[in-house]
């Protein structure tokens, strides 16, 4: 069995503003993360970031979204610049696979079911932000396309403990849910 480990939007923009930072900081999101990373880099499982960005205009973003449309004009999510940057404390290297998506789901229009079909992945564990969005799709999506799923639970945040629980309570018929510290890899 092939893993892939996909880390979504834990992206200076998106950590730094309530109530998202506080939920990061509260659930220990960053630290547990870095563990969990840790844990992959060492059994050989490669990483993809997944990032939400675009264009100054916002012209990728879909049409009809209340969600993006919040965010014209604001500076916010801009391709190339430091607040669509991946936080230093998971930070990636060169090698890792680096996913740029213009919408909620990291699948669609991005290049993540090439780079799943090219490394022969069966198996996704997923973290990041936020759990009722972005993470939820992973799960979804990933699900309906026959493969394996591990959700590390303390390292998704959503914007408040009600909504990340019942998130996590519906996801748990789709996926395997771990802890940080419970998660572990299989060497390659």
């Amino acid at each position: 069995m092939s893993s892939l480990y996909i880390v979504i939007d834990l992206i200076h923009d998106l950590l730094a503003h309530e109530p998202m930072k506080e939920q990061i900081a509260r659930r220990h999101i960053l630290e547990n993360g870095a563990l969990v990373l840790a844990k992959a880099r060492a059994a050989g499982v490669p990483v993809a970031y997944v990032r939400v960005a675009f264009t100054g205009d916002f012209a990728e973003a879909p049409t009809a979204s209340p969600l993006f449309s919040s965010f014209k004009g604001s500076g916010l999510l801009r391709l190339g610049s430091s607040g669509v940057a991946v936080h230093p404390a998971i930070a990636p290297l060169p090698a890792d696979i680096d996913i740029v998506k213009h919408g909620v789901s990291p699948f669609i229009g991005t290049r993540l079911d090439a780079e799943i079909a090219r490394l022969g992945v069966t198996q996704l564990y997923i973290s990041g932000i936020s759990t009722t969005l972005a993470v939820s799709s992973a799960v979804r999506e990933g699900h309906d396309r026959g493969l394996a799923i591990t959700l590390i639970e303390d390292t998704c945040a959503a914007h408040d403990d009600t909504d990340h629980a019942s998130e996590i309570r519906i996801l748990s018929q789709l996926c395997t849910i771990r802890s940080a510290s419970e998660t572990t890899f299989v060497s390659l």
